[in-house]
């Protein structure tokens, strides 16, 4: 069944709800942990603008206890949100494999007898596997963005309402029309190479157990020219997503030199001091880790929903 990307995701989270307070723990987590990492830098701005004679409420004693703090706190809260998003999608996982084993049981041996016993394979262990990424690197890094981002788009918005909408528009683009984009322009390429790699398991099988043969009538060449034929796909998602990271560096770069030449336009008219400019500036160069983790995912997505809709079917 050709089911929509978001018909699958659908599905897959609903598979979560028995473990929904670990997954809220991991949220929590996840967000203290990147605002942690976030300040580290906007406290180094601090700290500059202190030693530019500046006055701030933050003295560079304070800053330099501060940033120690976060630097310590950044590193336990974050293997606290790997670790529960981790426990959470093995969990799931063998739920998933126990389903999939039972659907096999009632349709062996009649109903499995004329399928491609390299895809029922790739189903089974890698395409499920895939699932992994799903569960443990895109439901809560999805919410973990957007709290994140809304936080950081208040502070900076604090500044000027200005800046605000720059940082904004900053995340939206790298976090949600970059990824929708690239998704719907790559899934059907994603397909493809999920049940092309069925289809590669399938012919490595056959070039296994016919290897003799192979060797006897001289075919060992069109075997890997066959082969050969079979990793094309993998090499045109691989390009598509070199061409994707490049697009929301891109992005990341053009946003944050709009926030330096704005802030600079309003400090220009005395609308916002110095700091303003250090600080907001700072701000959106270190704040686009979250929405950077959700440009990624676009690309794992392509092979996970493919993965999740084989092993639905």
């Amino acid at each position: 069944m050709n089911r929509s990307g978001i018909k699958v995701m659908g599905k897959l989270i609903g598979l979560v709800k028995p473990l929904l307070h670990i997954m809220i723990l991991a949220i929590f987590m996840g967000v203290l942990g990147f605002l942690c990492s976030i300040f580290i830098t906007i406290l180094g701005g601090f700290g500059l603008v202190n030693i530019l004679g500046i006055n701030t409420s933050l003295s560079l004693k304070t800053i330099f206890l501060v940033v120690t703090i976060f630097a310590v706190l950044r590193g336990i809260l974050r293997y606290l949100e790997r670790a529960s998003n981790h426990y959470i999608a093995f969990k799931i996982l063998a739920l998933i494999r126990n389903k999939v084993f039972t659907s096999l049981r009632k349709l062996a041996p009649a109903k499995l007898e004329g399928k491609d016993k390299g895809n029922l394979i790739s189903i089974i262990t890698s395409d499920i596997e895939l699932l992994e990424v799903f569960y443990a690197h895109t439901i809560s890094p999805i919410i973990i963005a957007f709290l994140t981002s809304l936080i950081m788009v208040i502070f900076i918005g604090k500044y000027n309402i200005v800046l605000g909408v720059i940082a904004l528009l900053g995340y939206i683009t790298v976090g949600v029309i970059i990824p929708i984009v690239s998704y719907k322009k790559g899934e059907d390429v994603g397909k493809d190479y999920r049940n092309n790699f069925g289809e590669m398991n399938s012919f490595f099988l056959d070039s296994l157990r016919g290897i003799r043969e192979s060797i006897q009538y001289n075919a060992t060449k069109k075997r890997l020219e066959d082969i050969n034929n079979l990793t094309e796909k993998q090499k045109k998602l691989k390009d598509y997503e070199g061409n994707i990271k490049a697009v929301t560096d891109g992005a990341i770069l053009t946003f944050s030199l709009l926030m330096l030449f704005v802030s600079i336009y309003l400090n220009s008219k005395n609308i916002i001091n110095f700091e303003g400019v250090l600080i907001s500036t700072i701000s959106m160069m270190s704040s686009f880790g979250p929405v950077t983790a959700l440009s990624n995912l676009a690309n794992n997505l392509f092979h996970t929903l493919a993965s999740g809709n084989r092993v639905l079917d």
